[in-house]
């Protein structure tokens, strides 16, 4: 069986041969239509199609994509599923490729084309006037004919491809306006040739090229602005070490491909050397540089016991880490695919671009045609002609298309660089509209790491350590830190904790086990902060305590300042809750304890869901994430909140929540600038295209302008890359940012 007759539930390919958002817009409605596709998108910035659904026929995808009249490229074989960071890298490299190549392909079409309109044009100064000179007139005929082939091959294959589907894109528009400019001016030529007819009409022979060369080089920017854009992806699989050092069993180095590290493994890393793998350290110590995964400025120290991370560097002192994930499964292939699949999502503001311009390219035909018609019946052919090219050529809807996806790309990217891994793109537009940030009390406000500081014994048949002994052994299967902190003091006291049996948790008040033939439980009390049960009678209370961090009194600061309400939504006791609450500069009546994961999700939708952000770390907190209009999960916290979460903070730290929306405001304000841009271009260059004010020039005038409204888009994106990466060093330094 080929590796297109398989189903799948999700994939992803390139679509090659897209020339705007329409061309997108279309490829997506053909992928809607496949059986068992549930969510079909297609980015026209990136040329990726991602499609989710069940028992998808990957053929079927392929051929709806073609039957829409572009290529289609499958981005991960059959064998590279075992092993996705390697699909992720053969990916970038292929992306890359094609990238340089249309780069390339766009200058070459610009150079010919203008290399050929300054030589007619100079003709067309010098010696055009003199009809006595055949030669002149035959030199930019042909000239014109050899642009058309070199450089409009492309736009003409392109249109034909859409024609023959019956849609049109924005090609359809360059090439009626340059075929209406070459045949007006192939006919007066031969006029004026043969008959001596219209001896005074020009010839628009270069106007015809200076279309293909400057449309050309519009594309050219654009393309070179797209790659800057985009570049999150590429700089963080270029921390992925292609080979490390590995202590086999009598202690010897041997230098191995990364790919053929495996879990167990020992690795050497060199002080200044790039740790490979994710590992723990059983030998060394050393200062570890790890932003450019987390965005944290300071070397952290790593000594053993402590874990590293794939991607950072050594800086200071030699380390020895025995692997616990490598390839795909490290922090760094989660990274960098969580990054990729953030940036071919489309926002929801994109999506009603994507329609414009998908009736954008009709309405622009019926216009020209319109236009065509009038001026024929009140001037002549000529004028009506040229500007009605001028109206096809000033309306193409380029810069709508790339509006949003490079805005996109550029904000989930800088995200990353903070540590700050946004999962689609969705989750951008909607933080930036978060007018309420809640969050859960531990491991989110607090350090996450509570300790036991009292047992209180009510049922004196049994001592604090056997209490003690038979709770850690109900909790040691749980993830929550409060049963962490109960595990640690056991073992600090040196309890020899029994074997549990038929474990079961319920998110939000307890856990519940047999030990030794008794049924222990420890669930959430009114009084103290757990208490343990057995055999259904309540044996101890246990108090626990856990500081808030340092940084969520600025955090907290910080959201205010920026116009957001701040609560706590915890299931702590209010006592306990109202301590952290005084800590981080929470007010009594913005903290929200004694919540069960229910009341929790009710509570958000008091507030009014879409517009709430929601931090936590735990299980119990998962419903509450997902019932948010954007949830974010720490990065220590559970894998159950990260999957329900729109977005992770890498680094435990509160700050990054404020940081989040301040990237997704920013990111949020370009693409209407850039929406704001390509629609008010054109709703005002189109009536005076035709109403006839841009003269005789104006299909060169009007070629200027479609680039410089390109141009505008992209450098407005960069501008934003740019201002950003500023903001970003200066909270690295120290320096307040304005």
């Amino acid at each position: 069986m080929s590796a297109t007759d398989e189903t799948v539930d999700r994939l992803s390919l390139s679509v090659g041969g897209m020339v705007c958002a329409g061309c997108a817009a279309s490829a997506q409605s053909k992928l809607s239509q496949v059986a068992g596709v549930k969510n079909a998108t297609v980015d026209f910035a990136s040329g990726v199609a991602s499609v989710d659904g069940r028992g998808i026929n990957v053929s079927s995808i392929v051929d709806a994509v073609r039957r829409a009249g572009f290529d289609a490229t499958l981005h991960a074989p059959k064998t590279a599923a075992h092993d996705p960071l390697a699909a992720l890298v053969q990916l970038q490299a292929t992306n890359d490729r094609n990238q340089i190549a249309r780069e390339s392909q766009w200058f070459r079409r610009m150079l010919v084309a203008g290399l050929i309109w300054i030589a007619l044009e100079t003709l067309h100064w010098t010696a055009a006037h003199d009809h006595s000179a055949t030669w002149v007139g035959w030199t930019m005929f042909l000239a014109t004919a050899v642009a058309l082939f070199l450089t409009g091959g492309g736009f003409f294959a392109s249109a034909w491809r859409a024609a023959r589907h019956g849609t049109t894109n924005m090609d359809t528009l360059v090439v009626i306006g340059v075929t209406a400019s070459f045949v007006l001016s192939t006919w007066i030529f031969f006029a004026q040739q043969f008959a001596h007819m219209m001896l005074e009409s020009p010839l628009y022979f270069a106007e015809a090229t200076a279309l293909l060369g400057i449309i050309s080089g519009g594309h050219w920017l654009e393309s070179r602005g797209s790659s800057r854009a985009n570049s999150a992806v590429k700089e963080l699989l270029q921390l992925q070490q292609e080979s490390a050092e590995r202590l086999d069993s009598s202690g010897a180095l041997e230098t191995v491909p990364t790919a053929s590290i495996r879990v167990g493994d020992r690795i050497n890393v060199r002080p200044g050397g790039r740790i490979a793998v994710d590992g723990t350290v059983i030998e060394g110590r050393s200062s570890v540089d790890e932003s450019s995964l987390t965005g944290e400025p300071l070397p952290i120290l790593r000594q053993v016991g402590d874990s590293v991370s794939s991607g950072t560097i050594a800086l200071d002192g030699g380390l020895v880490v025995r692997v616990v994930a490598s390839g795909s499964a490290s922090a760094l292939g989660r990274i960098a695919q969580l990054v990729y699949e953030a940036q071919i999502t489309q926002a929801p503001i994109q999506r009603y671009a994507d329609r414009v311009c998908r009736i954008f390219v009709p309405a622009v035909l019926l216009m020209s045609l319109a236009t065509f018609f009038v001026w024929w019946s009140t001037a002549n052919l000529n004028v009506a002609v040229i500007t009605a090219v001028t109206v096809l050529v000033i309306s193409c809807p380029c810069a709508l298309g790339i509006a949003t996806p490079l805005a996109v790309m550029v904000g989930t990217g800088e995200a990353s660089r903070r540590g700050i891994l946004v999962r689609r793109a969705t989750a951008l537009q909607t933080a930036a509209q978060v007018r309420t940030v809640l969050f859960d009390k531990t491991g989110t406000i607090t350090s996450g790491r509570p300790t036991l500081d009292r047992i209180d014994v009510i049922d004196n048949r049994w001592s604090q350590d056997q209490l003690l002994g038979w709770a850690a052994a109900a909790e040691m299967q749980s993830e929550h830190p409060l049963a962490r902190a109960v595990v640690i003091e056991a073992q600090a006291r040196k309890i020899v904790i029994p074997t549990a049996e038929n474990f079961t948790a319920e998110p939000g008040v307890g856990v519940n086990a047999t030990v030794g033939g008794q049924k222990i439980a420890v669930v959430r009390d009114e009084i103290a902060s757990a208490r343990i049960e057995i055999d259904g009678t309540i044996a101890a209370r246990l108090t626990l305590t856990d500081q808030a961090r340092p940084e969520s009194a600025t955090a907290v600061a910080a959201l205010r300042s920026m116009g957001c309400a701040v609560g706590m939504l915890t299931g702590d006791r209010r006592a306990s809750a109202l301590v952290v609450a005084a800590v981080a500069g929470l007010r009594s009546e913005e903290v929200m304890a004694d919540q069960t994961p229910q009341s929790k999700s009710a509570a958000i939708a008091s507030h009014g869901a879409s517009s709430v952000m929601m931090i936590g770390d735990g299980i119990n907190d998962a419903g509450a994430l997902s019932a948010a209009g954007i949830g974010v999960a720490m990065g220590s916290g559970t894998a159950l909140a990260a999957a329900s979460a729109d977005a992770i903070l890498l680094r435990d730290d509160p700050r990054g929540v404020a940081e989040l929306i301040a990237v997704a405001r920013e990111t949020m304000g370009v693409v209407r600038q850039n929406l704001a841009l390509a629609f008010v271009y054109n709703a005002a260059a189109i009536p005076l295209a035709a109403m006839g004010f841009l003269g005789a020039n104006g299909p060169i005038i009007a070629a200027v302008a479609m680039g410089l409204s390109d141009i505008s888009v992209v450098g407005n994106t960069l501008r934003l890359r740019s201002k950003m990466a500023r903001q970003r060093k200066r909270l690295a330094s120290g320096t307040p940012s304005t």
